[in-house]
């Protein structure tokens, strides 16, 4: 079996604003809302098979990673069998032009598609879910709910947890935005005084504090006991991170930041902290998540998984958790439509505030070729 043909189908749709009256540090671009270009991915065989990925997310700049997979990626992938798909990485890897470690943020990200579709053409061919084929059978996974920054009062955060609860969901991670540390405090402990005392509950300030308002926070998550605290200060700044870890209890998870990938992650892994590792499809594919997981649980450390920013990412995330020990949590991103497009399928929570893969082969996703006609604009080819 050999790939013959790459196509991408760029779509265009127009996603409701969210939180566009909340800006913290990252300004715009972390604004979710307005015109939004997204690439369908279909990679072919000559017995006729198709794996499908999506390229970028529902917001940022997705263009330039799928021109980045046609001029960087493609003509290697021509000829290549799909089902040597692992050994692809170590392929790439092993070119000194290629090498993962010279390989940047917008090469995972190309990569992270391309192996994402691999794996779903690798299971349909199988005729096994992806999760199968990873040595998995955990069949569901509790979820946490979070939205992007979207309120300047505390009060917004009780009502948004409300709806947390409203859904069935036992856990909430909170994005408090530039919010200052007066208000987080009033926030923290409105919203934990809103939930049951077991109800787990998280704070992600997207690494905007300076170490003072770290800790300040911090000691105040302890004292409403706190499941994680992600990425309050600056990835790379080790030291601030080593000494938050020995002053407050709540344990600190790193990093979901662009620049933070897999060999990033080795910087992490030997020290005390973070206690808790991150990591998704998105940035690593299936491949170089699962790798990413397994270095943090040799080290006695969790990965917990973050959002896709896509439907195809999101169920690869899925089916990675359904096959590792040391994730506890399916990141539950709202609003849904953002990501649950052109697929005839979506990602449900059932009654007990947890979801999982379907059966079918592969990912278990089905394109909406109707709904692709009828937001494509334009289709790019390798052959």
């Amino acid at each position: 079996m050999k790939i013959t043909d790459i196509n991408i189908d760029i779509v265009e749709r127009n996603l409701e604003f969210v939180g566009d009256n909340v800006q913290d540090h990252r300004g715009a671009s972390a604004i979710t809302g307005g015109i939004v270009h997204q690439g369908i991915l279909r990679i072919k065989t000559d017995q006729g098979i198709e794996g499908n990925s999506m390229v970028g997310n529902h917001r940022g700049d997705s263009m330039s990673i799928i021109n980045n997979i046609f001029n960087k990626f493609s003509n290697l992938l021509i000829g290549q069998n799909p089902l040597d798909n692992v050994s692809l990485w170590t392929y790439l890897n092993k070119m000194p032009k290629w090498s993962i470690n010279r390989f940047s943020p917008m090469d995972f990200s190309s990569w992270a598609s391309i192996d994402v579709a691999l794996w779903d053409l690798k299971g349909k061919v199988s005729g096994l879910p992806v999760y199968s084929l990873l040595g998995g059978n955990l069949k569901e996974i509790p979820a946490y709910g979070t939205y992007q920054p979207r309120h300047n009062d505390p009060e917004g955060y009780v009502r948004e947890s409300d709806e947390m609860k409203d859904l069935g969901l036992k856990a909430y991670k909170i994005h408090p935005g530039p919010m200052d540390s007066n208000n987080t405090i009033k926030m923290v402990h409105l919203v934990r005084n809103n939930v049951d005392e077991n109800y787990t509950l998280m704070l992600d300030p997207n690494n905007s504090y300076n170490y003072e308002k770290a800790l300040k926070i911090g000691k105040v998550l302890d004292d409403n006991f706190f499941y994680w605290f992600e990425d309050p200060i600056r990835w790379d700044d080790f030291e601030s991170i080593k000494n938050l870890s020995k002053k407050i209890k709540t344990p600190l998870a790193m990093s979901d930041q662009a620049s933070f990938l897999f060999n990033e992650n080795k910087l992490y892994v030997n020290q005390l902290a973070p206690q808790i590792m991150r990591g998704t499809s998105r940035k690593l594919g299936i491949t170089g998540l699962m790798k990413s997981c397994a270095v943090s649980e040799a080290f006695g450390k969790r990965c917990e998984i973050g959002t896709g920013g896509n439907i195809f990412f999101n169920m690869a995330n899925i089916h990675v958790t359904c096959s590792i020990n040391n994730c506890t949590y399916y990141e539950y991103w709202m609003p849904t439509s953002t990501a649950d497009f052109a697929t005839l399928e979506i990602i449900s929570l059932d009654k007990d505030g947890k979801v999982g893969p379907n059966n079918k082969p592969g990912l278990g996703l089905t394109l909406n070729e109707e709904w692709i006609v009828d937001n494509k604009i334009f289709t790019i080819k390798e052959s």
